[in-house]
């Protein structure tokens, strides 16, 4: 999924080993073996990956690609954090079992050679299920799994089996198992020990309610009804946005992101409906500051349910109405969201906010909601969790 996330730090070239006396600094490594690669930049990963590096060093392995790659690369990016390149000796890891392990080997072989003569405790970090073989290769004394996602939701059924074994065996590896939702840990395997609630967080540093708004708003009619993310069937529900659409024709609905032709097709035909592509991370609070109302048009019932949408305290943060469907995490979540169930609710909830959308006290009431949710907040308790696991366990 599209998702919004902190934006990448400076990027600075440096040497393929750590620097001198960085070990006295911070004398643990965090090995993270992420799904998404760092230039997406926007995720939960990278958000936890700075934060972990505070008081920490990290390793932020990208997830293999399907072009084979002979070479290992290492370059530091910030202050304690590294990004990795991992070699690829086959294609299509994500759909055959061997090429996987193998793939995954020689990246624990390089990157275990890479650290060698380092002290320091290391730590494997897991939010990609495939990447559980390296866990008995790296001398790890801790190996945390972050659930984020169910990866096995995300391919076709005949490949379904081969993930949901690894998401098995990523479970069972892992001495801490966070979730980013509290509707995950019941669709997860079976742990160690109960997983632990790390909801997923915001910025609101960069997201404020002061700030420019994108030009290219300028020319669209009001009131502007936004949405950050993925425009496919999975996530969105295009049939309760199209009935939105068709009932309030005097509104703009602007989803923003990367499509897909099914997604599309319940939205074709509508004028009001407007399609623009991705943006980069940076420009997204700009974005949200011309909404009128955020809107999370989520499905309901499907494969999605187990989601906590970051957007929602982005939209937040910048003062801005969240209309929601009725996602379970959003339901327990304590903060001025509207929800609805049914598309003729989602209209009367989306009218009922376009009246107090701009008023001063309600965006300071919003904005005070979503701060709590900070990533530094999540970082402070994700830090103490690392450290229980590390050495108290």
């Amino acid at each position: 999924m599209t998702d919004t996330g902190l934006a990448a730090p400076t990027r600075r070239e440096a040497s393929a080993t750590p620097a001198a006396g960085a070990h006295e600094r911070a004398p643990d490594w965090v090995l993270m073996f992420s799904g998404s690669p760092w230039r997406v930049s926007a995720h939960r990963q990278h958000a936890l990956a700075r934060q972990l590096a505070t008081d920490r060093r990290v390793v932020f392995v990208d997830p293999p690609g399907n072009t084979p790659r002979w070479r290992w690369s290492v370059r530091q990016v910030d202050h304690s954090l590294w990004h990795a390149l991992p070699p690829v000796i086959l294609p299509f890891g994500r759909q055959l079992p061997a090429v996987n392990r193998l793939n995954r080997r020689l990246t624990a072989l390089r990157l275990a050679r890479w650290l060698a003569g380092w002290p320091g405790t290391r730590i494997v970090w897991l939010d990609e299920d495939l990447a559980w073989p390296v866990c008995r290769r790296l001398d790890a004394t801790a190996v945390i799994y972050d659930a984020t996602d169910l990866d096995w939701t995300f391919t076709r059924r005949w490949n379904r089996g081969h993930l949901r074994r690894a998401l098995r065996c990523a479970v069972s590896a892992a001495d801490l198992v966070l979730a980013s939702s509290s509707a995950l840990p019941a669709r997860l395997p079976d742990a160690r020990r109960s997983p632990v609630l790390l909801a997923n967080g915001c910025d609101p540093e960069l997201f404020t309610p002061d700030g420019p708004v994108a030009p290219a708003l300028a020319g669209l009619p009001r009131p502007i009804l936004g949405y950050l993310g993925t425009i496919d069937t999975r996530a969105l529900d295009g049939e309760l946005v199209a009935a939105l659409a068709a009932a309030r024709p005097e509104w703009t609905v602007l989803l923003v992101g990367p499509s897909t032709r099914a997604g599309l097709a319940p939205l074709r035909g509508l004028p009001n409906v407007r399609l623009w592509p991705a943006v980069p991370f940076a420009e997204a609070p700009d974005l949200v500051r011309g909404f009128d109302v955020g809107i999370i048009p989520y499905r309901i019932g499907g494969l999605i349910d187990y989601v906590h949408p970051k957007k929602c305290y982005e939209f937040l943060a910048t003062g801005r109405p969240v209309v929601a469907t009725r996602l379970p995490a959003l339901r327990e979540l304590s903060a001025p969201v509207r929800l609805a169930a049914t598309a003729a609710r989602f209209v009367a909830a989306v009218e009922e906010e376009l009246a107090t959308a701009w008023c001063p006290r309600a965006i300071a009431e919003r904005r005070a909601a979503a701060v709590p949710h900070s990533w530094d907040s999540r970082g402070a308790l994700l830090r103490d969790l690392v450290t229980e696991v590390a050495y108290q366990r």
